[in-house]
């Protein structure tokens, strides 16, 4: 089940993956541990040397820009937000993105907690034969979620592995976002289900297991997914465009689409210190911090 590799399509009962557990900085095989702090440097990212990512023994903790300019990548201040709520979330999938497109794999992902947003899935399935995730409003919701931190041409590249999502924004007065070390982002982007979110009579528009999500299908007699297995369901569904615009379609004719009540405006260039703002720690840390 675990055993694909970044790459979903192998697994589809695994999607959408095991997120980072903690602030990562992913840097191409390797995932080294950041600790964020109250400030736009976003503290430091601890590497005891690797051989892999040609990281010096002693190149930290150091600055998350300065270990980035160690590794020649691109800045804090040319990166764009971009929240993750499905496989994004997971560091071998954002390195199997951007590795096929050819693209460098050095990526801050950064974990938090978002209010007033949950997960729910989209309304279509993927050529992989699963059912992706989408966010949705859902008042009082708190949901974990991780945080990329793009350039340029990784925020393409992963764009083009988006083909039924819109690229938009949410503001953090909206959907507050309260990072490891306690950054809070006025603005970030995250990816909108362009076509809809799925809503099922008996469990609404949450995120399932897999197996459930296209059992649900099953029981609601959506077309192709006629069997007791869900790995066959999926692999009959990865198998057909036209299977999967059966899908698609049969959901709309259920009445099983809804929107996903986001309130966004349009994706526009958006850059980390345009956005961060720094939470002022409680004066017990102010005093230790001193010392």
């Amino acid at each position: 089940m675990s055993d694909h590799g970044g790459d979903l399509t192998r697994t589809p009962l695994a999607y959408p993956g095991v997120p980072v557990p903690g602030p990562r900085l992913v840097v191409g095989d390797c995932a080294h541990t950041v600790r964020p702090r109250p400030s736009r440097s976003l503290g430091s990212a601890r590497s005891d040397g690797c051989a892999r990512c040609d990281l010096p023994p002693g190149a930290g903790p150091d600055s998350l820009d300065r270990l980035l300019g160690r590794l020649g990548a691109t800045p804090l201040a040319e990166r764009t937000p971009v929240l993750a709520v499905g496989s994004n979330a997971v560091a071998s999938v954002v390195r199997h993105k951007l590795t096929r497109r050819g693209i460098g794999v050095v990526v801050p992902l950064l974990t938090g907690v978002v209010r007033h947003l949950a997960v729910g899935h989209t309304a279509y399935v993927s050529r992989g034969g699963y059912v992706p995730a989408a966010p949705v409003h859902r008042s009082r919701a708190r949901t974990p979620v991780v945080l990329q931190l793009l350039d340029d041409h990784q925020l393409a590249a992963i764009d083009a592995t988006e083909p039924h999502y819109d690229r938009v924004e949410l503001t953090g007065t909206r959907y507050p976002l309260v990072l490891a070390g306690g950054l809070r982002p006025a603005r970030y982007h995250v990816y909108e289900a362009s076509g809809g979110v799925l809503s099922l009579p008996v469990h609404g528009r949450r995120l399932l297991p897999q197996p459930e999500v296209l059992g649900a299908l099953r029981d609601e007699g959506l077309p192709h997914t006629d069997h007791e297995d869900p790995s066959a369901i999926a692999e009959r569904l990865a198998g057909s465009a036209a299977h999967r615009d059966d899908v698609r379609e049969g959901l709309a004719a259920r009445g099983l689409t809804r929107g996903s009540g986001l309130t966004s405006t349009p994706a526009g260039r958006l850059r980390w210190p345009e956005t961060v703002r720094a939470v002022r720690a409680p004066r017990r840390q102010q005093r230790r911090q001193r010392r």
